[in-house]
């Protein structure tokens, strides 16, 4: 009984960071299309709808580890605590918000409160997926298919807490936290090609099937296009571009789980493939940072950013080379200090 319980508290908590990823992604996109700046938006009415069930998943979680010493013992109640510490974390955030936007009006992306809600909602999802993986040797059925989810919103999570401190759009009322493009860059082509790569790794280890992997990338895509991409029509010509990390995802999932046999460096291949299309991953919001070396004074990153589809073939060009070398280096370092979970039959 214990056992359900606690993948029920992870199912709810996954559900709640979905929504709140999805909805604060969205949020970004309405910014783009000139959206009025205030709480009471339909991004911001998902946003926080998941930050509630994410709360209501903490709190339960708080009462089974209270009444359940036997749960306090396993392995996956890791990820229990990790929900409840998000959910502390987003409590701060809110009236936290509120009280920054009295004192210094509107901000950007880039605000303490804003730091301190995502910083929440990706502990929260990492605890899904701390837990979810580690009840994978019990063979509950509905384990990984949730841990699909799991792992393709915290590779979505993980892409949007690098964006606070790489794109050009914190800039509000009294306040500028944008970053120095330089540092944005660098930021960028060495974090958002090593954590991709680790979390396709991961999840191809953990869920070891062939095309489970590729499902995650999938989900990851999924949420991307929908929240960034889909609501801003003068986007959409980035969609074609997105056939081509899907490609490389299917291809480097073969390898992983030996499909495709290579005797030596397989798997650190694979993860070059996937952090040599980390730019694509991260389209369209990413090419703000590369935006920044020829914005002239008074134009948007956001009105620029249909034009970044015009060089985005030169950039990958030159952006492919170091993200491989980093994906190949976020492997050797997940296979030294990552175990994998072993299924078990109960």
């Amino acid at each position: 009984m214990s056992y359900k319980v606690t993948i029920i508290i992870l199912i709810i908590a996954l559900f709640g960071t979905i929504l709140q990823t999805w909805g604060g992604s969205w949020d970004i996109t309405s910014h783009q299309l000139g959206a009025p700046e205030s709480f009471f938006t339909p991004p911001h009415g998902v946003l926080y709808s998941g930050v509630g069930i994410g709360l209501i998943a903490a709190l339960i979680a708080i009462i089974s580890l209270v009444k359940n010493k036997e749960i306090r013992k396993e392995s996956f109640a890791l990820g229990l605590k990790l929900i409840i510490i998000g959910g502390l974390f987003q409590i701060t955030a809110g009236p936290g918000d509120y009280y920054w936007h009295e004192m210094f009006g509107t901000d950007g992306l880039l605000s303490p409160t804003h730091l301190t809600l995502i910083t929440g909602i990706l502990i929260q999802t990492l605890g899904v997926t701390i837990g979810l993986a580690r009840l994978i040797p019990l063979n509950f059925k509905v384990v990984k298919p949730a841990l699909i989810f799991a792992y393709g919103v915290l590779w979505f999570i993980t892409i949007g807490f690098i964006f606070q401190f790489t794109l050009p759009i914190s800039t509000g009322d009294t306040l500028d936290f944008d970053p120095d493009p330089y540092v944005a860059v660098i930021i960028a082509a060495s974090t958002m090609p090593f954590f991709s790569t680790l979390i396709f790794w991961a999840s191809a280890k953990s869920l070891k099937k062939f095309g489970n992997a590729s499902l995650v990338t999938a989900v990851f895509i999924t949420l991307n296009v929908t929240s960034n991409i889909i609501p801003a029509e003068f986007l959409w010509g980035y969609l074609p571009w997105f056939v081509l990390p899907m490609a490389f995802a299917i291809l480097a999932d073969a390898i992983i789980c030996k499909k495709i046999k290579i005797r030596k460096y397989g798997e650190n291949i694979a993860g070059a493939l996937i952090g040599s299309v980390f730019l694509i991953f991260s389209m369209p919001l990413i090419g703000m940072s590369f935006i920044q070396f020829y914005v002239f004074s008074g134009v948007s990153g956001y009105d620029l950013l249909p034009e970044f589809s015009e060089t985005l073939g030169m950039i990958l060009g030159i952006m492919c080379i170091p993200g491989a070398i980093v994906g190949w280096v976020s492997v050797k370092v997940a296979k030294k200090k990552i175990s994998v979970p072993v299924e078990s039959v109960i």
